[in-house]
């Protein structure tokens, strides 16, 4: 780790500066010769069209960038459609990681975007990268909105090639206060999602290995498919990481809060599934049910949405959201 006395942030303006920023990108990414890698025009074009590229430096160096653009949500319904900044990229020199370079350049981002009417701000992030998950989470206060399989597909370049793209989206709220979550309990096992008794609203906490590089190994396939497929039920099901916080040597503890008001998607039938392994002493929702089986393996009641593993009741079921 550098030592860091000040950090100056700043829009990335002019070649050689845009240059810079890639070749950063380059380095940090691992990309061999030929990878593709984002253009110093295409940062410019942004800067100039509603997105926002910026640079930290410190002593002079670059030590991290991100550049992003405008983001548009349809809106459903009778609703109107709204905007935030979408932040395709953020990336830190290895040796200033742990410096306030990254938080630097994510609350001057905060201020740009405040100050062109966005209250928001959303990304993705890799849910394998539990230093990452942390800083995100638990530093910024960002939430897990969705998870998406395969976001870019399969990575064909860099320090990941061959492994799927799996991806969290987030969301930072600037008029939502940070909270300091409790610590994760110990003795928690890889992959197995169980509930928080001591927590005060619906909570599932899922172990993850501390380390991502584990995961990249071979052996490791079985365990990396566990974790993403029980990360995805929990959300279709209602619950939004907000943490990811190291419990003991080589452990970190996703905790995931039930948001009742969200409604179920379908699981697409090319995701795998993972059999329930959550209590069945617990409910999201307190609900009356007359319980039938439907075909795609979900299972649906007079008052919401149930998720279940197949068409036997045998796991658990959450009740999720009314309807």
């Amino acid at each position: 780790m550098t030592p860091v006395t000040s950090i100056v942030v700043g829009e990335l303006e002019g070649s050689e500066k845009l240059a810079d920023a890639i070749a950063l990108y380059r380095e940090v990414f691992a990309l061999r010769r030929g990878d593709p890698a984002p253009s110093a025009r295409l940062l410019a074009a942004l800067a100039r069209n509603g997105g926002i590229a910026l640079g930290a430096y410190s002593g002079g160096e670059l030590a991290g960038f991100t550049y992003g653009f405008l983001g548009r949500d349809q809106g459903g319904a009778g609703q109107a459609a709204s905007l935030y900044h979408y932040m395709e990229l953020l990336v830190v020199r290895p040796d200033h990681r742990g410096t306030g370079v990254g938080r630097a350049l994510m609350y001057h981002l905060r201020e740009m975007a405040l100050a062109c009417g966005l209250r928001t701000i959303r990304w993705v992030y890799d849910p394998l990268r539990a230093d990452n998950a942390y800083f995100y989470l638990d530093v910024l206060a960002a939430r897990g909105r969705d998870f998406v399989p395969n976001f870019y597909g399969i990575e064909n370049n860099g320090r990941d090639r061959g492994h799927p793209t799996d991806r969290i989206i987030v969301e930072w709220d600037a008029s939502v206060p940070a909270r300091r979550w409790p610590e994760p309990p110990p003795g928690l096992v890889f992959g197995d999602p169980v509930i928080d008794p001591q927590a005060d609203i619906e909570t599932m906490l899922l172990a993850i290995p501390a380390d991502s590089d584990y995961l990249r190994l071979d052996s490791s396939h079985g365990l990396r498919r566990r974790i993403r497929a029980e990360l995805r039920a929990l959300v279709i099901a209602g619950f939004e990481p907000v943490s990811c916080r190291r419990a003991a040597d080589g452990v970190a503890v996703y905790r995931l809060v039930a948001n009742t008001a969200r409604l179920v998607r379908d699981v697409p039938p090319q995701v795998d599934r993972a059999p329930p392994r959550w209590s069945t002493h617990s409910t999201v929702m307190s609900t009356p049910w007359s319980v039938e089986s439907v075909p795609d393996g979900s299972v649906v009641g007079g008052g919401g949405t149930l998720i279940s593993s197949g068409s036997e009741l045998s796991g658990t079921l959450l009740v999720v959201a009314g309807r």
